[in-house]
């Protein structure tokens, strides 16, 4: 005698439970991500960081190669600065990488995505110009008169958003270093 018996076939597919669990996570993830990805103030500030610390040390080793001093002026208002080789006339040297006049311009009117970062302050003994010599010792310039003497202290600061990022300039050695 044959029975005959029904099975009920099961669907593939995902639980209400399954489902909703999955949603509430993506809720949280979103949540705790959505904010970081719009906001990367410390990553721009550090990357400024970083443009400067590489244009010092051009200036620096290009001083040292040429047996030339070199100056960086730094215009917190006009926000930028520009590599020197001489400084009467001042003589604004070619960028190395792509020829242009070595001026790095902050803020909206960058044009080499610096748009989002600020130049708060650079000073070298209270001065706004930075020389290094043909040995690569770095020099507090007076921009009224040139005249320069060894840097005792110097920092150069650049900010994107709350985040701020310090590139110090020691004396005599010239070692760049950035909190």
């Amino acid at each position: 005698m044959l029975t005959h018996t029904t099975r009920t076939a099961r669907r593939p597919g995902f639980t209400l439970i399954e489902i909703l669990g999955c949603v509430v996570i993506l809720g949280i993830l979103s949540a705790v991500i959505v904010p970081q990805i719009n906001s990367r103030d410390d990553q721009r500030a550090a990357a400024a960081a970083r443009v400067v610390v590489a244009d010092l040390t051009y200036a620096q080793n290009r001083a040292v190669a040429r047996q030339k001093t070199h100056y960086v002026v730094f215009s917190v208002s006009g926000k930028q600065y520009k590599v020197l080789d001489a400084w009467s006339p001042q003589t604004v040297i070619a960028h190395p990488v792509d020829g242009s006049t070595y001026v790095v311009t902050f803020g909206s009117a960058s044009t080499s995505g610096l748009k989002d970062m600020a130049l708060q302050s650079a000073a070298f003994d209270g001065k706004a110009v930075l020389g290094f010599d043909a040995l690569g010792i770095p020099l507090a310039v007076d921009p009224a008169t040139g005249a320069s003497s060894p840097l005792v202290v110097g920092s150069v600061v650049v900010t994107s958003g709350v985040y701020k990022m310090t590139v110090n300039v020691s004396p005599y050695s010239g070692e760049l270093t950035v909190q």
